[in-house]
C-alpha cells in the first residue's frame, strides 16, 4: 500500500482533502500526533515571538530628554552634518 503525506494551508483546505478522500472512498487516517497549525501560523507566532524577544531587550529612559540626552552621549561626533537635511 502506497501511503501520502498532506500538510494544508488551512483548515479549509484540510476539510477538503478529508472530503474528497471519503468521496474516492480511499482508505484513509487522522494521527492526534500532528499538529493542526499550518506552517504559516507557526512562522507568525515564530517571528512574533522573536519580535517581543527584542522590543523587550531594550529597556526606555523615564522621559524623552533622558533620551535625547543618551542619544547625544552615544554620537561619535559633536559635529552634526546638517548639509543633507
Amino acid at each position: 500500500m502506497n501511503t501520502i503525506t498532506i500538510e494544508p494551508n488551512s483548515k479549509a483546505d484540510y476539510q477538503l482533502f478529508i472530503d474528497l478522500a471519503k468521496r474516492l472512498k480511499a482508505k484513509f487516517s487522522v494521527s492526534s500526533d500532528i499538529s493542526t497549525e499550518t506552517n504559516h501560523e507557526k512562522m507568525s507566532k515564530q517571528k512574533e515571538a522573536k519580535f517581543f524577544a527584542l522590543s523587550g531587550s531594550f529597556d526606555l529612559p523615564e522621559s524623552s530628554d533622558e533620551l535625547i540626552k543618551i542619544i547625544e552621549e552615544s554620537r561619535t561626533s559633536n559635529d552634526m552634518d546638517t548639509s543633507r537635511a
